[in-house]
């Protein structure tokens, strides 16, 4: 209002459209005797199958019990052990034979070595080169003099890539800049249970520069003891080159270890990141509860 900001009735003019109806404003409910699903309230009934609303609202969401079931994107699934989702689909985390793509979940041939390019499962790595940016994960036959830059597979002898920007290589005769170990953006699919279970940390890109990457809100990760320690911020993680340091977002979060940086294309967000890691690799001497231990 012109002459400040005053608490107003719900039913006042403040709360009214331009059409004149009143806009829907929040309801207050009790947690013990009602449910809350997709904006619409109504009594809690002991049915995991219980729908809500009425034909043509937009609340269609179920109840679901998180003791005993998992909901991955709207399917309701049995939870049994380390099951976790993958797109609408739940599985077995602990199962070496399953592996989720971004979101796809795939069955591994056993005996064979599998990675994830995007949604798809690569089982010949020998054969075939998965290049990643932040925007897309492309598989490309191998190829000698070959190599990636961001997302794009580009020839060496043409072309030379720095900080995921690709550039016209140095003609003949002309000073060639000394060729440095790369480190490009990963995903963190990728990793094996060992080096997915050993120490690692998660940050937010705060800047880049030519010696290295600074990192805000870092977090230490000990995923076998389920131990968590924040660090002091801002966190640099030097690299040698800065041709070497893949393009990232600032203000996004990334894995990285002293050498690496690394994406996560199948959880939305850390804190699901740090429960799959942590499900992973815990190995608890007690029966199996998930605990996650912060220390200040």
């Amino acid at each position: 209002m012109r002459e400040g900001l005053k608490i107003q009735p719900i039913r006042s003019s403040c709360c009214v459209e331009e059409s004149g109806r009143p806009v829907d404003a929040p309801v207050v409910y009790n947690p013990h005797t009602h449910v809350c699903c997709g904006g619409c309230v109504s009594e809690w009934k002991p049915r995991t199958h219980q729908f809500h609303g009425l034909p043509g609202q937009r609340c269609r969401a179920k109840v679901h019990l998180p003791h005993t079931e998992i909901c991955c994107d709207g399917q309701r699934h049995l939870r049994q052990g380390n099951t976790h989702c993958c797109g609408v689909k739940a599985y077995n985390i602990k199962d070496p034979q399953m592996k989720c793509c971004a979101g796809t979940l795939h069955t591994v041939p056993i005996g064979r070595e599998a990675q994830c390019c995007g949604s798809t499962l690569q089982t010949a790595p020998k054969q075939n080169v998965c290049c990643l940016s932040e925007d897309m994960e492309v598989l490309y036959s191998a190829k000698m003099g070959f190599g990636c830059c961001g997302h794009l597979y580009y020839n060496s002898s043409l072309w030379s890539c720095c900080a995921g920007t690709l550039s016209p290589a140095p003609q003949p005769g002309c000073h060639r800049r000394e060729k440095v170990k790369e480190s490009i953006l990963l995903s963190l699919n990728n990793l094996n249970e060992e080096d997915l279970c050993d120490e690692m940390q998660i940050g937010t890109v705060d800047s880049v520069s030519l010696h290295g990457i600074a990192f805000n809100s870092v977090l230490t990760i000990h995923g076998r003891s389920a131990i968590v320690i924040p660090l002091a911020s801002p966190h640099i993680l030097q690299t040698p080159d800065h041709c070497s340091v893949p393009k990232l977002v600032l203000g996004k979060s990334y894995f990285f270890d002293k050498v690496n940086v690394f994406t996560d294309s199948n959880h939305d967000s850390i804190l699901q990141s740090l429960h799959f890691i942590i499900s992973k690799c815990y190995r608890p001497l007690l029966p199996p509860q998930f605990n996650l231990f912060l220390y200040a």
